[in-house]
């Protein structure tokens, strides 16, 4: 089974248990779909659930069930929390995980391979693809750079030239 991280627990809040916690996905909607979590404690995964979940000023707070105390969450601080890949929310044909892009190999209109996708840069025009080869390359994911993207052969094709000047 496969886990996907989707954010991580800032610090502890207040006395009564609650984290603070730093949501990776920039729409809100789907944190509140989830009825359990993973965390990593000492090499296991720990399944925990929810209770509550607000926001306020960026971050959301999380309090969880069975850990009624700052002292039953003081071990999250600093930590991933995980849902399982097959918990996100479907997305269109056309859509894409990060996860998902991470590590493709990306390959120009000649068939040579550029390099790897190592990070995605997301900004309010579009996604950015970052490529690491023989150097750094930075993709927009938009319609005339990206020609294809294929999970099962882990390659996205491009073409331009403007992406590598």
């Amino acid at each position: 089974m496969k886990y996907v991280s989707i954010g991580r627990i800032v610090s502890t809040h207040g006395l009564r248990g609650e984290v603070k916690f730093l949501y990776y996905n920039e729409i809100s909607e789907g944190l509140w779909n989830y009825k359990t979590f993973l965390i990593k404690q000492q090499e296991e995964w720990v399944e925990i659930k929810p209770e509550r979940i607000r926001r306020q000023k960026g971050f959301y707070y999380i309090k969880f069930q069975d850990h009624d105390t700052i002292e039953k969450v003081t071990s999250f601080t600093d930590k991933e929390l995980f849902v399982k890949e097959e918990d996100l929310p479907s997305l269109n044909a056309d859509e894409y995980y990060d996860f998902q892009l991470i590590g493709l190999n990306v390959i120009d209109k000649k068939g040579d391979i550029l390099g790897k996708v190592e990070d995605i840069i997301h900004t309010k025009a579009n996604d950015i693809l970052v490529i690491k080869g023989k150097k750094e390359i930075l993709i927009p994911m938009i319609d005339i750079y990206i020609k294809s993207i294929d999970l099962d052969s882990s390659e996205i094709k491009v073409e331009g030239e403007d992406f590598l000047a």
